[in-house]
This record gives C-alpha cells, structure tokens and sequence, in this order.
C-alpha cells in the first residue's frame, strides 16, 4: 500500500519553475506557510539545469528585472563565476529551502483535486521517490504549472490556441478564425568548444538534417547567443497530449543537427563537443487560464498603464511558428514599448475563488503571451501573486477582492525591489525631513523613492570605503525596518564582456573566451548598520560578503540616529547607493 501524508497551510503553489519559487518565496517572506509542489528533482524549470533555457525579460539593459531575479542572479556571480548548471540548480534549491516558511515538495505531481463552492479545498500529488500520496489543503492556490493543471482538475476556465483576428481586434494576427495553434516544444542542446578535435558519431535513429536548413537558421557555433532555440516542433499538434511522441522527436532532431555540425564540413566544428542534450523539452505555450482581464497585444503595444498593474514585461511580441523547425520562417517579432504594465486582475480565476496563477499560464491571448511568457517576467508576476497571496490572507479576502487593496500590493512590491511602471513607491514616513548626510553633505535623493536610474537621472549617490550615510532625526521615532538600495550596476556597465554575457545569468554556447562572472564593481560588499538613542547604541547589524542589491533590515527599536557605514566595496572606486529609508 501506498504511503500517505496530510498537509495544511496557508498557501500552495503548484510548479517550481520562476514563476512558483517567486510566488513561494515573495509568500513566505512575508509570512505565509507555503507549499511548493514541484514535478522535477530540481527547480527552476525552463531555466533549470534539466532544460538550460537562460532568463530573459524587459529586453535591453535599463529595464531589467530587479526582485527574486536580480538576487538570484548576483548569487551565481558569487557562487558560480563559470555560469555551471549543477551549481545553479543546488542554488536554487537552497534558495527555497532556506525560507523556513516553505514546505518544498520535489518530485511531486498533482494529478487530483478536491473542490466545493468553487473554490479548491486541496490538491493531491504523487511524490515518486517515496512512493507517497500527498494531500495538500491550503487557503489560497497558485497554479504555476505552465501547462495549468488546474483547468482540467477543477474546471478553471482557459484558452488555448490563437485567437482569431475579429475576436480582439490584434491587428498583427494573419488567420481570420481561431485555431488551436500554439508555439511548440524545444529541446536544448549546449556546444563545447575545446582544445582538441572531438569526433562524433550519430546513432542510426538520428534524424537527416540538411546543411542548409541549418545555414537558414543562422547556426552559428562561435557565437554565444547560440542556444538552438530553432529546433522547435508541436505548434501544429497537443503539446499536453502528444508530448512524448514530440519529445522522441525532438531527441532524434537534436542529435541529427549536431551530427549536421560536426560532420558536415561547412561548421568549422572540429574542436567542439555535445555538451549538453536535453531530454526535458521547454515548452512555450499550452493552456492559459481566464482571469477578470485578458491581457492582448494592443495592451501591450499602448504601453500597459494599468491602475492595476503589478508586474512589467518588455520582450518583444515573439510569434513562433507552428510549424517550428519544419517551416521556412522560425518566429516574427514585433518591438514592443519598454516596459509595459501587466495589471492583477490577469492572474486570478474567474471562476475559482481561491486560484491565483503566474507564469507564462496568465489570462492573456495567444499574441500577448509571446512576449509575456519570458522568464524574467514570469518571476515578476510571481513575485506580485507573493505579495496579492498575503494581503489576502491578511485580510481574509478572495484573489478578486484583493484588488480593493491594490495599491498595498503595490507598496510591498515596490519596497520588495520589484519595479511597476507608472508608479511611484511611498517612501519611508520616519525621517522623511529629518537631516540625511553622506559623509557630512546632504544626501536627499536616497529618500526620493527612485532605486534605479531612467532617462539620465542619477539617483544614487557614490560613497567611497568609510564612507558614512547618517540620519539625525528630530526626535525619538520608532522603526521597524530599514530598507536599502545598493548599486548593482543593473545595465552592467561594469561588466567587460560581450552583451550577451552581461544580459543572461547563465550561459548555453561555452567557447574558449567565455568569461568567468564576478561581483559588480559598484555594489557594496561590506557594511554596517547602528541605531542609536541618546548617543547610545541599541542596535546594529554587520555584513562581511553582502550579495543582496535590495536589503530588508527588521529593527524594531526606538532611535534618534540612524547611520549606514560602508567598509568596503567589490570594486576599486566608490560603491552606488539608490536608498536608505526608514519606515
């Protein structure tokens, strides 16, 4: 007989990839008892080590993602200057496991639900390794699935396919009527360039691939943005149904364009080896469930300002083919405004009361998923399904009704480093007029509630090793947390290596110049924090290795100065400071 295991809590989510770790995360930081169900061995999902897609967002520098991303990111500079995926999976999973707030469960499938009154009284999955049924009872749900497995468990309404051209007026769409086209399934494959000749022989089962399908592609080993996105199949099929047969597939595509490469001549591939072959496919597209608001591609081409908004993207609209690796055109890409608002009333159920989602799964059309359904912007909506979760619970409120408290979702999101355009984050009440100084000269723009530069501004001020930032307040004020803002050179100016280097965390094509990664040279690395009353110290945090761009600093205490002393920076000049509020 099966083994079988009970849980309670506050908050389960579904899916391990971004979009569930930032939701879980975002949850139990602020205090939710959290469940994370995750089918794999490992998180991450397309970015994890199973598949090895990098996170991409807000395309370009200024808009990148800050939040769960930018921390993860620093992380693997720190931890992992040689962008290695064993490493960046144990990350990951430390990174989960360190919130003592979150249950994880790896392994783990849901395949049953439990509902009444429309709402989802538990989920139950099957845990492999132990051979275990888990029922899971929670509050509030979030499916992060991908493939929202909660649409055919509980009856969450979806979409699925491409709309047709009347039924939202997308001017881009080029077919009249709907169909169930989709973008499809890649498997990854990652090259090795190395100092020997390396042969390769493809078993017989390999697909033929011709050299000109692979020069029409514009394969091209010595690049690093070389990651065979391009081998791609099931637009024209069920991702869901049929993803096995796709997936053999796949496998035999993959090994039949490596053996294109190696032993055709015409890639100059001598020295390189199959680093990699995934046998997880990535997928793109399948189910997306039906909120309040259906975000469209003219949303997005207007610019997103939503009174609702709560998370951002910035990819273009990238419309693969159905036809993937088969067709003669891979994907069509629409710029798009950077960035551009994604509004709440996108990632709850219309008609489940206690489902929230998040991920490339949200409630948006076929055209508008193409650019929101990158991984930066799948943490992003994570992270706001985080914090929508817990004002909630806080509340006793349905996902809907959360939205009467939007603007306090919006706050949390914005002092979690979590960037909404078109608004403007309430800075900290305590001191707000008090006398702030770097090094004895007033320093007002650390208060001004900008943590990063737009359009030239420079918010921050540079503060060299010694330096002092005091607050002198007028009066004794009680604070309950500090929040800073360190310069982590967000558009790594500092960072000499090629773009596409500095833009993904990871890597895919590993040539002999691959750089190794390393701290930003603008970032404070140490410091120190003293609260002080009546010239007497009552509190006061030091930080040797600081790996954090934005710092949460719970204090509690009553003070009349407040000081940030920086020891030391990871570069030879001075280190960037965006803020340093009280609240």
């Amino acid at each position: 007989m099966l083994s079988y295991r009970e849980i309670d809590t506050d908050f389960c989510v579904i899916g391990g990839g971004m979009a569930g770790i930032s939701a879980a995360i975002t949850a139990a930081r602020l205090g939710l008892n959290t469940v994370i169900v995750q089918e794999r061995p490992v998180f991450g999902g397309n970015a994890s080590g199973e598949v090895r897609m990098w996170i991409c967002g807000a395309d370009g520098y200024t808009y990148k993602e800050a939040g769960i991303v930018e921390e993860l990111t620093l992380e693997n500079y720190f931890y992992n200057p040689t962008k290695n995926y064993n490493l960046w999976n144990a990350l990951l999973y430390g990174k989960v496991k360190e919130e003592k707030r979150i249950t994880p469960l790896l392994n783990c499938t849901v395949y049953d639900a439990e509902t009444s009154d429309g709402k989802i009284k538990s989920v139950t999955a099957y845990q492999m390794t132990t051979q275990t049924k888990i029922k899971i009872s929670a509050k509030y749900f979030a499916d992060c699935s991908g493939d929202s497995i909660t649409a055919p468990l509980c009856g969450a309404e979806f979409m699925r396919g491409r709309e047709g051209k009347k039924e939202y007026g997308e001017p881009m769409r080029s077919h009249d009527l709907p169909d169930g086209k989709t973008m499809g399934n890649s498997v990854l494959i990652q090259a090795r360039k190395t100092d020997k000749k390396v042969p390769f022989r493809a078993p017989e089962w390999a697909e033929k691939v011709p050299v000109e399908k692979l020069k029409s592609k514009g394969l091209n080993l010595k690049s690093s943005y070389e990651n065979f996105w391009y081998i791609e199949l099931g637009g024209n099929d069920d991702v869901i149904a049929n993803a096995e047969t796709l997936n053999e597939r796949l496998i035999a595509l993959c090994l039949g364009v490596w053996n294109t490469v190696k032993n055709s001549g015409e890639f100059d591939a001598d020295f390189y080896e199959l680093e990699f072959l995934g046998f997880l496919p990535a997928k793109r597209e399948s189910r997306r469930l039906k909120g309040d608001y259906v975000l469209t591609a003219n949303d997005i081409l207007s610019g997103g300002d939503f009174y609702d908004a709560v998370a951002y993207g910035g990819w273009p609209l990238d419309d693969h083919n159905p036809d993937g690796f088969d067709g003669k055109e891979s994907n069509y890409v629409t710029p798009v405004p950077k960035p551009y608002g994604i509004p709440y009333r996108c990632l709850y159920s219309a008609n489940v009361d206690n489902l929230f989602f998040a991920g490339r799964n949200v409630s948006m059309t076929h055209m508008a998923m193409s650019s929101a359904r990158v991984m930066g912007t799948c943490s992003c909506i994570g992270q706001a399904v985080g914090a929508a979760a817990h004002i909630a619970n806080k509340y006793g409120l349905s996902p809907r009704g959360v939205l009467n408290r939007i603007e306090e979702v919006r706050q949390i999101l914005s002092v979690l480093d979590c960037y909404i355009p078109n608004y403007s984050r309430k800075t900290g009440k305590i001191g707000k007029e008090a006398e702030l100084t770097v090094n004895g000269k007033r320093a007002d723009v650390l208060r001004n509630g900008k943590d990063r530069n737009f359009g030239g501004e420079d918010n921050s001020v540079k503060v060299g090793n010694g330096g002092v930032i005091r607050y002198k307040l007028d009066g004794e004020k009680r604070i309950e947390f500090i929040k800073i803002v360190f310069d982590s050179d967000i558009r790594r100016d500092t960072f000499d290596m090629d773009a596409c280097e500095k833009t993904h965390g990871m890597r895919c094509n590993i040539l002999d110049t691959s750089p190794l990664m390393h701290m930003p040279k603008t970032l404070v690395k140490s410091y120190r924090i003293s609260v002080k009353l009546g010239g007497k110290e009552v509190f006061a945090v030091e930080e040797k290795e600081n790996k954090k761009r934005n710092v949460i600093i719970p204090v509690g205490k009553t003070t009349d100065e407040v000081s940030l002393t920086v020891n030391e920076g990871y570069g030879e000049g001075e280190s960037g400071i965006f803020t340093f509020e009280l609240f």
